[in-house]
């Protein structure tokens, strides 16, 4: 362990079964995606499982991996174990891990009545324990399946068992049994998917019969020669209208209990995704705690015998090592936090932590590999994620130049530390006092906790990189003149769009980020305009205070939030519902008066909302004038960010940024 390190207990070796990791960090398994339609392993694919290793994790898990090629696919680019022709190139990925000194398992999962029919031959369906229940995912409603007889199951058995002698072939150090999440095995464990009549369905005794003999077979054939983890959730986290036993711990305990004999680890999650507002709890967007899943692992600790790890939005080592000094867990997972910064576990061995990039958990990660498009995983603030055979490092430049950045912004900040750390010489010039451009506003509300340390971190990581930094300057041609750089990145973002509706005197529509900053107050009746996600957040955050909300949009109800990453979505429709937030859509706002909003419904009607505040939250426009200013004077100029006039998001200004400052 280093001497170093500022969490002692995070970097202390762990012995799992026959297997003894380096440290009690886990990558948990997430699903990238880089498989082919087929299921084989590319290139793609093992240079994540490296960067996830190279990150420092004494464990790294691989995510949702299809045991056969029959019916147990649920996303396109999955791993496909089903079949011998996948042992190589998974000899491959666990060389790649073994490399930086960490262990590797593989999350072995059937996707039961939850398949993904696209992927099956022709005339195949999914499987299931029963029919499937009234309340049920929508993207689920109506998808045939097949009732598992007995022959079935034990095919199911025997391709668990030929999928883990892959494993072992391949040199795996583990395999995690997924028995989480709602997929078959969760889908017989639960009363109220399983409604079976004969041994395997009824009481908990005969629900979890079947996933157990999954387990004792593996156990039966490889106990000792790989180590083996079973993944289940600590909490259903659905409605409990749906079956008041589905969030049952006694269940869960005495299924835990029954499983230990035969396993050398079990790992905590939540969630149960055949139930869609589960999914919030299972990938927990900024609305939600940290840590938010601790307090199941807790409880399982206390009834078992051998490790525990748990995952569920610990984004910081400090909050990791907290979860081991209480004895709360033996290992700890961080999945969205090592993808956020890739050296995430390496800076804190080295005591390096301020230098660790946040987390922002916006969910755009999982939203990449979310149906119908099934695209490799990404990082919102990593660029690096998801390209790791085309950046394995960043490159040096191969001949230093001046670059000029004007705005000081998420895209100007994240070109500010790629361009030094390639060895340019950076000089950024921002009109205010500060960096950070938007993020101010975009993270001034009191659920956005996680921007607000991203932000924070970005700008003194700006300051420290070695790039001169003037604040409280306005770039105009003439400074570009003066500075005679060889590039010029024009990142001045972009500025509230603001719609000419008549207004009563004193009645003007205010901007949301005025709102949301406090610049601003309104009274307690407020129609916001603009049912995006900007209108969206300052209408929580105004409800939080205890005003009365009513947005206005000319889109169509099914149009709202696309675009919106699934977990966010479920996350602010709960706070909607919770606060009672009123949305009117088809309809156009046509002039405030003193009695309030008057708007044009979709019947073509006017139609008016007492209020006494208006907020404008239409979006934000590009002064392309000032930017072809910018523009004009060095031929190699360049725009980034929201003034790019493309979707004015984090993403998309962190990758314009990163892409420019790797051509340079």
């Amino acid at each position: 362990m280093s001497r170093l390190t500022k969490h002692p207990l995070l970097y202390e070796p762990f012995q799992v079964g026959p297997v003894k990791l380096k440290n009690r960090l886990v990558t948990p398994p997430m699903l990238p995606c880089f498989a082919t339609a087929e299921g084989v392993i590319t290139p793609e694919a093992i240079a994540f499982a490296g960067r996830l290793a190279k990150c420092g994790a004494g464990l790294v898990i691989m995510g949702e991996t299809s045991i056969d090629s029959d019916r147990s696919y649920d996303h396109l680019g999955a791993i496909n174990l089903g079949t011998d022709k996948v042992i190589p190139k998974l000899s491959m990925m666990a060389d790649e891990v073994h490399r930086y000194g960490g262990k590797i398992s593989i999350e072995l999962n059937h996707s039961g009545a939850c398949a993904e029919l696209l992927l099956f031959d022709e005339g195949k369906v999914g499987v299931s324990p029963s029919p499937l229940p009234d309340y049920i995912h929508p993207g689920y409603v109506g998808k045939p399946v097949e009732i598992l007889t007995r022959p079935m199951m034990d095919k199911i058995v025997e391709n668990y068992v030929k999928a883990v002698e892959r494993c072992v072939l391949a040199h795996f150090d583990m395999v995690t049994i997924h028995c989480a999440h709602g997929w078959l095995m969760g889908q017989f464990l639960s009363p109220s998917f399983n409604t079976r009549t004969d041994e395997y369905g009824g009481p908990i005794e005969n629900r979890m019969r079947f996933p157990l003999e999954v387990i004792k077979a593996v156990s039966d054939r490889f106990k000792g020669q790989i180590a083996i983890d079973m993944r289940v959730a600590g909490c259903a986290r659905v409605p409990e209208f749906i079956s008041p036993n589905e969030n049952n711990f006694d269940d869960l305990a005495t299924f835990i209990k029954a499983a230990e004999p035969y396993i050398d680890m079990v790992n905590v999650s939540a969630g149960f995704i055949p139930f869609l507002p589960s999914l919030e709890y299972m990938i927990q967007s900024y609305f939600l705690p940290h840590m938010t899943n601790v307090e199941f692992a807790e409880k399982i600790k206390k009834i078992v015998n051998i490790p525990v790890t748990i995952a569920g939005s610990i984004t910081t080592l400090d909050e990791a090592e907290s979860v081991i000094r209480d004895g709360k867990a033996d290992l700890v997972a961080m999945g969205r936090a090592g993808l956020a910064d890739t050296d995430l576990f390496v800076k804190g061995a080295q005591g390096r932590d301020d230098e660790i990039r946040p987390c922002l958990r916006c969910t755009f990660c999982s939203s990449q590999i979310e149906p119908p498009a099934f695209k490799s995983i990404r990082c919102a603030v990593n660029p690096l994620v998801g390209r790791e055979t085309e950046y394995p490092r960043i490159p040096a430049a191969v001949r230093k130049q001046k670059v000029m950045i004007i705005g000081g912004g998420p895209a100007g900040m994240e070109a500010c530390q790629r361009l030094t750390e390639r060895g340019h010489e950076v000089v950024l010039y921002e009109a205010s006092d500060r960096l950070g451009g938007m993020l101010h506003t975009a993270s001034a509300l009191s659920f956005k906790g996680d921007m607000r340390r991203y932000m924070n971190w970005m700008a003194k990581q700006c300051h420290k990189c070695g790039a001169t930094i003037h604040l409280n300057t306005k770039a105009t041609p003439e400074t570009i003149e003066a500075e005679n750089p060889d590039v010029v990145l024009v990142a001045i973002g972009a500025v509230p769009a603001c719609p000419k509706i008549p207004s009563a005197p004193g009645k003007e529509m205010v901007w949301a980020g005025d709102v949301d900053t406090g610049a601003v107050t309104v009274g307690d009746r407020v129609v916001i305009v603009g049912a995006g996600l900007t209108g969206t957040e300052t209408a929580i955050g105004l409800a939080e205070e205890g005003k009365k909300v009513t947005v206005i949009d000319m889109i169509p109800a099914e149009k709202f939030l696309v675009g919106t990453a699934g977990p966010v979505i479920l996350s602010l429709n709960h706070k909607i519902m919770d606060y009672g937030i009123e949305f009117i859509f088809n309809s156009a706002i046509s002039e405030i008066t003193e009695e309030g909003a008057v708007y044009v419904d979709a019947n073509g009607e006017k139609q008016t909302i007492a209020c006494d505040s208006v907020v404008n939250a239409v979006g934000m426009r590009v002064e392309q004038d000032k930017v072809e200013d910018l523009l004009s004077v060095v031929p190699k100029s360049y725009v980034i960010g929201d003034c790019a006039n493309k979707k004015m998001t984090i993403p998309n200004a962190i990758l314009d940024a990163f892409t420019i400052s790797m051509d340079i």
